[in-house]
Protein backbone atom coordinates (compact mmCIF):
# COMPACT_ATOMS: atom_id res chain seq x y z
CA UNK A 1 0.00 0.00 0.00
CA UNK A 2 2.64 2.57 0.74
CA UNK A 3 4.47 1.75 -2.73
CA UNK A 4 1.28 2.35 -4.58
CA UNK A 5 0.40 5.91 -2.45
CA UNK A 6 4.20 6.63 -2.96
CA UNK A 7 4.28 6.00 -7.11
CA UNK A 8 1.10 7.10 -7.60
CA UNK A 9 -0.44 10.44 -5.44
CA UNK A 10 -3.34 8.99 -4.60
CA UNK A 11 -4.75 9.73 -1.63
CA UNK A 12 -5.34 7.16 0.99
CA UNK A 13 -8.84 7.27 0.76
CA UNK A 14 -9.01 6.28 -2.66
CA UNK A 15 -6.33 3.32 -2.43
CA UNK A 16 -8.21 2.07 0.37
CA UNK A 17 -11.61 2.08 -2.15
CA UNK A 18 -9.85 -0.04 -4.91
CA UNK A 19 -10.83 -3.16 -5.74
CA UNK A 20 -9.07 -5.60 -8.16
CA UNK A 21 -11.23 -4.96 -10.90
CA UNK A 22 -9.99 -1.56 -10.86
CA UNK A 23 -6.56 -2.55 -11.48
CA UNK A 24 -6.37 -2.87 -15.36
CA UNK A 25 -3.09 -4.85 -16.32
CA UNK A 26 -4.19 -4.60 -19.98
CA UNK A 27 -3.89 -0.78 -20.40
CA UNK A 28 -1.05 -0.08 -17.75
CA UNK A 29 -3.57 2.27 -15.20
CA UNK A 30 -5.47 1.60 -12.13
CA UNK A 31 -9.42 3.07 -12.01
CA UNK A 32 -10.63 5.17 -9.00
CA UNK A 33 -13.92 4.75 -9.09
CA UNK A 34 -14.68 5.12 -5.15
CA UNK A 35 -13.36 6.21 -2.06
CA UNK A 36 -13.16 4.71 1.69
CA UNK A 37 -13.66 7.25 4.56
CA UNK A 38 -15.30 6.87 7.87
CA UNK A 39 -15.82 3.28 7.30
CA UNK A 40 -18.54 4.03 4.09
CA UNK A 41 -18.15 3.39 0.54
CA UNK A 42 -18.84 6.64 -1.93
CA UNK A 43 -18.23 7.11 -5.27
CA UNK A 44 -17.74 10.86 -5.18
CA UNK A 45 -14.78 12.09 -6.20
CA UNK A 46 -12.88 15.00 -4.53
CA UNK A 47 -12.05 16.04 -8.26
CA UNK A 48 -13.25 15.67 -11.34
CA UNK A 49 -9.41 14.89 -12.66
CA UNK A 50 -9.79 11.94 -10.25
CA UNK A 51 -11.72 9.86 -12.53
CA UNK A 52 -8.75 10.33 -15.05
CA UNK A 53 -7.10 6.65 -15.65
CA UNK A 54 -3.39 6.11 -13.26
CA UNK A 55 -0.63 5.39 -14.86
CA UNK A 56 0.61 1.80 -13.73
CA UNK A 57 4.34 1.15 -14.37
CA UNK A 58 5.51 -2.28 -14.85
CA UNK A 59 7.31 -2.45 -11.95
CA UNK A 60 4.42 -1.57 -9.77
CA UNK A 61 2.16 -3.79 -11.46
CA UNK A 62 4.59 -6.45 -11.09
CA UNK A 63 4.20 -5.49 -6.81
CA UNK A 64 0.22 -6.08 -6.92
CA UNK A 65 0.28 -9.30 -9.25
CA UNK A 66 2.79 -10.50 -6.22
CA UNK A 67 0.07 -8.96 -3.64
CA UNK A 68 -3.23 -10.52 -4.86
CA UNK A 69 -0.98 -14.11 -5.48
CA UNK A 70 -0.45 -14.28 -1.37
CA UNK A 71 -3.34 -12.22 -0.38
CA UNK A 72 -6.63 -14.03 0.81
CA UNK A 73 -8.93 -11.46 -0.86
CA UNK A 74 -8.38 -12.00 -4.78
CA UNK A 75 -11.73 -12.09 -5.84
CA UNK A 76 -12.26 -9.14 -8.67
CA UNK A 77 -14.59 -7.23 -6.11
CA UNK A 78 -12.68 -7.79 -3.14
CA UNK A 79 -10.98 -4.78 -1.83
CA UNK A 80 -7.31 -4.64 -2.81
CA UNK A 81 -6.19 -4.08 0.72
CA UNK A 82 -8.50 -5.83 2.27
CA UNK A 83 -8.13 -5.77 6.44
CA UNK A 84 -7.84 -9.38 7.66
CA UNK A 85 -9.85 -8.12 11.26
CA UNK A 86 -13.15 -7.72 9.46
CA UNK A 87 -12.29 -11.06 6.93
CA UNK A 88 -11.97 -8.96 4.24
CA UNK A 89 -15.45 -6.94 4.53
CA UNK A 90 -13.86 -3.48 4.65
CA UNK A 91 -10.23 -1.84 3.51
CA UNK A 92 -7.67 -1.73 6.13
CA UNK A 93 -7.87 1.47 8.27
CA UNK A 94 -5.22 4.41 7.75
CA UNK A 95 -4.87 5.62 11.09
CA UNK A 96 -3.58 1.99 12.70
CA UNK A 97 -1.44 1.82 9.64
CA UNK A 98 0.41 4.72 10.44
CA UNK A 99 0.88 4.36 13.81
CA UNK A 100 1.77 0.83 13.46
CA UNK A 101 3.72 0.80 10.16
CA UNK A 102 4.05 3.91 8.28
CA UNK A 103 5.11 6.45 11.24
CA UNK A 104 7.88 3.77 13.12
CA UNK A 105 9.36 3.18 9.65
CA UNK A 106 9.81 6.53 8.57
CA UNK A 107 11.75 7.64 12.02
CA UNK A 108 13.86 4.38 11.12
CA UNK A 109 14.79 6.02 7.95
CA UNK A 110 15.65 9.01 9.69
CA UNK A 111 12.88 11.63 9.25
CA UNK A 112 12.82 13.92 12.20
CA UNK A 113 9.17 13.31 13.58
CA UNK A 114 8.79 15.35 16.86
CA UNK A 115 6.19 13.91 19.49
CA UNK A 116 2.76 14.55 18.25
CA UNK A 117 3.71 16.20 15.03
CA UNK A 118 1.09 14.96 12.09
CA UNK A 119 2.63 12.44 9.75
CA UNK A 120 0.77 10.11 7.69
CA UNK A 121 0.12 8.77 3.84
CA UNK A 122 -0.61 12.41 2.68
CA UNK A 123 2.80 13.28 2.92
CA UNK A 124 3.57 11.13 0.49
CA UNK A 125 1.57 13.03 -2.06
CA UNK A 126 3.64 15.85 -1.00
CA UNK A 127 7.03 14.18 -0.92
CA UNK A 128 6.02 12.77 -4.65
CA UNK A 129 5.00 16.06 -5.85
CA UNK A 130 8.46 17.66 -4.86
CA UNK A 131 10.60 14.51 -6.32
CA UNK A 132 8.54 15.20 -9.56
CA UNK A 133 9.03 18.54 -10.24
CA UNK A 134 12.75 19.20 -8.43
CA UNK A 135 13.90 16.09 -8.73
CA UNK A 136 13.31 14.65 -11.96
CA UNK A 137 12.41 17.89 -13.81
CA UNK A 138 8.76 16.47 -14.49
CA UNK A 139 6.68 19.33 -15.80
CA UNK A 140 4.52 21.14 -13.88
CA UNK A 141 0.99 19.34 -15.97
CA UNK A 142 2.53 15.79 -15.56
CA UNK A 143 2.74 16.24 -12.26
CA UNK A 144 -1.01 18.11 -11.93
CA UNK A 145 -1.92 15.02 -13.60
CA UNK A 146 -0.62 11.97 -11.78
CA UNK A 147 -1.60 14.20 -8.20
CA UNK A 148 -5.61 14.75 -10.05
CA UNK A 149 -5.12 18.33 -8.89
CA UNK A 150 -7.58 20.50 -10.77
CA UNK A 151 -5.63 24.01 -10.41
CA UNK A 152 -1.86 24.04 -10.87
CA UNK A 153 -1.54 26.06 -8.33
CA UNK A 154 -2.19 23.81 -5.85
CA UNK A 155 0.31 21.30 -6.89
CA UNK A 156 2.81 23.92 -6.84
CA UNK A 157 2.19 26.03 -3.92
CA UNK A 158 0.56 23.66 -1.41
CA UNK A 159 2.69 20.36 -2.64
CA UNK A 160 6.06 20.67 -3.89
CA UNK A 161 9.33 22.20 -1.85
CA UNK A 162 12.65 22.22 -3.24
CA UNK A 163 15.32 20.62 -1.09
CA UNK A 164 17.58 22.95 0.26
CA UNK A 165 20.85 22.11 -1.61
CA UNK A 166 18.48 22.97 -5.04
CA UNK A 167 17.97 26.16 -3.46
CA UNK A 168 21.81 26.97 -3.04
CA UNK A 169 22.25 25.29 -6.30
CA UNK A 170 20.10 27.36 -7.92
CA UNK A 171 21.44 30.34 -5.98
CA UNK A 172 24.95 29.95 -7.01
CA UNK A 173 24.19 29.88 -10.44
CA UNK A 174 22.78 33.29 -10.29
CA UNK A 175 25.63 34.63 -8.69
CA UNK A 176 27.71 32.98 -11.22
CA UNK A 177 25.63 34.92 -13.89
CA UNK A 178 26.45 38.18 -12.28
CA UNK A 179 29.83 37.28 -11.00
CA UNK A 180 31.05 36.39 -14.27
CA UNK A 181 29.39 39.06 -16.47
CA UNK A 182 31.98 40.56 -18.73
CA UNK A 183 33.39 43.97 -17.66
CA UNK A 184 32.61 46.65 -19.91
CA UNK A 185 35.51 49.02 -20.95
CA UNK A 186 35.91 52.09 -22.92
CA UNK A 187 37.42 51.97 -26.49
CA UNK A 188 38.18 55.07 -28.68
CA UNK A 189 37.62 54.58 -32.48
CA UNK A 190 38.61 57.50 -34.51
CA UNK A 191 36.70 58.21 -37.41
CA UNK A 192 37.55 58.99 -41.35
CA UNK A 193 36.54 62.47 -40.34
CA UNK A 194 38.97 62.53 -37.47
CA UNK A 195 35.87 62.61 -35.33
CA UNK A 196 36.79 60.66 -32.00
CA UNK A 197 33.82 58.33 -31.08
CA UNK A 198 33.71 56.56 -26.98
CA UNK A 199 32.77 53.60 -28.03
CA UNK A 200 31.81 50.89 -25.68
CA UNK A 201 32.54 47.11 -25.68
CA UNK A 202 32.56 43.66 -23.82
CA UNK A 203 35.24 42.25 -23.20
Amino acid sequence: MTLLVAATGLRFSEVAGLQWQDVDYANDCIHVRRTWIDGQTSEKLKTKQSRSAVPMAAELAQFLRDWRKVTANGKPTDWVFASSKTHGRTPRVGNMLVADHLRPAAIKAGVNLKPGQRFGFHNLRHSLSSLLITGQKSDVRTTQDILSHSNPATTIELYTQSPMAQRIAAQESVLRAILEQPTRRARIRTGRNGSRTRLRRLR
